[in-house]
This record gives structure tokens, sequence and C-alpha cells, in this order.
């Protein structure tokens, strides 16, 4: 792996681990056994790294829209599902997730980075249920958008919860709930 890449993703680790402001280029030379002055080559600031970090996760989202868009909707949405079961089986949160508490002390370039990839999650989701309604394999929804707002937030929040209690068998269940919910009846 590449030093850039290697710096990328420590990053990212110590964000989802941490937070994007209780981490630095020490921390990150540290992991990695490189001088500071080489992050700085790479990403002069810290906001360039941050939003390095979450163009990653801008790539692997629409890796995973291409590879699924001709899927069936329940199975593109447990697809969703299970990146968050295997986020808190690793006792990790997303990064919007890690991001969001932190949102108004995060340089512009980082804050528009994070809100373009939650509005793309946002998107795919919504095009997703649409899909389901159209297909009539998920019941009609006044409000797709907001619909694939709560489902977001709702996974968001049981990973989140599940490192706290170090517990993610509420996440295993989730889908399911969520599927019936918008199963017709």
């Amino acid at each position: 792996m590449e030093t850039k890449d290697q710096i990328v993703e420590t990053a990212n680790t110590l964000l989802v681990e941490r937070g994007y402001n209780a981490f630095s280029y020490k921390n990150i030379s540290e992991k990695i056994g490189i001088k500071t002055s080489s992050i700085h080559y790479h990403f002069p600031t810290k906001a360039d790294l941050g939003v390095a970090v979450i163009q990653k996760h801008v790539a692997a989202l629409q890796q995973t829209i291409q590879r699924t868009k001709n899927e069936p909707p329940a199975s593109r949405l447990n697809k969703l599902f299970l990146y968050y079961q295997r986020l808190a089986n690793d006792s990790k949160v997303c990064i919007v997730g890690a991001i969001a508490s932190e949102i108004t002390t995060l340089e512009a370039p980082v804050r528009t980075a994070i809100l373009a990839f939650s509005n793309c999650v946002i998107d795919w989701t919504t095009s997703i249920l649409t899909d389901g309604i159209e297909q009539q394999v998920f019941k009609k929804i006044t409000h797709p958008r907001l619909k694939a707002k709560q489902i977001i937030s709702s996974l968001m929040a049981l990973v989140q919860i599940a490192r706290m209690e170090n517990d993610n068998q509420p996440l295993d269940q989730i889908p399911q709930l969520i599927l019936e919910d918008l199963t017709p009846e």
C-alpha cells in the first residue's frame, strides 16, 4: 500500500474510533511510522485529509450502487443493513455518525464533503424505496426521502448504541423489522 493510501486508511480508522477533532497528524505518524512532514506532503491541511477520507467512502458507496443496481430493492436494502451490521460487529461507527456531532467545528471543505456523502447515502436509500414502491414489493410511502432518512438515522444510532453497550444483537433484528414495516399487507 502506498504511503498516501496508508495515511488515508489510518486517518479513517482514527476518525471512526475517536472523531475528527480527536486525532492528529502525530497520531497517524506514530501508527504508520512516518514523519508528520510526510503526511503534510500528501495532505497540507487536516481538511485536505478529511476530504480524502470522505472521498474514499464516496467511492466505496458508488461501487456498491453500481454493483447492486440490477438487484431487487429488498436485496439492495439488505446491502445497506449489512454495512451497518459490519460496523457494529467491528465496534465502529459510520463516518457520518462519527463526524455529525462535530459539524459546527469542521472546516468548510470537510462539512461540504460529509454533507454530500450523507446525501448520497440518503439518495441511494430513497431510490431503493422508490423502486420497491414502483415494483409493489414495498408499500406506498408518502415521503420516501424522509423514510430513507428515518432508516439511516435509526441504523446510525443503533450502531453507536451497540458500540456503547458492546452488544450488536439489536442490529441483527432491525433489518427484519424495517422490511416488515415496508412490506405491503
